[in-house]
């Protein structure tokens, strides 16, 4: 087996056990909608239940079709990254790197829309409780300092993400894809 696919079925299944393991801890022992401070004003421990996509969005759709929505996307997401590696050389890449993260993070997510209809977020970072509040050209702009809360799998993502950007970057024309 060419190393490539070695790197992602080991880096995808530490990614899917990391993510599940997180997310059983948060469950068993942080009560739904509680906050755990780890660094005051910066670093929450929460248990949140994100029913929509990336950063809470759809969530609050009432549609029928969001959950198959999220369903269907996954398979085409499966699909787009087996296509790729195939492409890719035998040999582990920068590219072979991001399929991994990008798979176990996508494997780790659906694993709970599957059980629970939703996905278990439980790192929130936030500075301190300050709220924003800008008035543009007479509009009222106001938000909280924070990010969303997210989860391993979503981490893999972004790292995977952030690969791609130095990629584009550094590496964009050559041969080391």
């Amino acid at each position: 087996m060419p190393s490539k696919y070695k790197l992602v079925i080991i880096v995808s299944a530490v990614i899917i056990a990391l993510d599940q393991l997180t997310k059983w801890l948060i469950l068993t022992y942080v009560p739904l909608y509680s906050t755990v401070p780890v660094i005051p004003g910066f670093f929450d421990i929460v248990h949140i239940r994100n029913t929509g996509a990336a950063f809470g969005m759809f969530a609050n759709s009432d549609s029928p079709l969001r959950e198959p929505f999220f369903y269907v996307v996954a398979l085409i997401a499966v699909v787009v990254l087996i296509s790729i590696l195939r492409k890719l050389p035998n040999y582990v890449t920068l590219m072979s790197w991001v399929i991994a993260l990008v798979f176990g993070g996508l494997v780790g997510n659906l694993v709970d829309r599957i059980r629970f209809g939703n996905v278990v977020d439980f790192l929130s970072f936030h500075w301190r409780d300050a709220v924003a509040n800008w008035n543009v050209l007479g509009w009222h702009i106001g938000f909280k300092w924070e990010w969303p809360s997210f989860n391993v799998a979503d981490s893999a993502i972004t790292i995977a993400m952030v690969l791609i950007v130095i990629h584009m970057i550094f590496f964009e024309g050559r041969n080391n894809a």
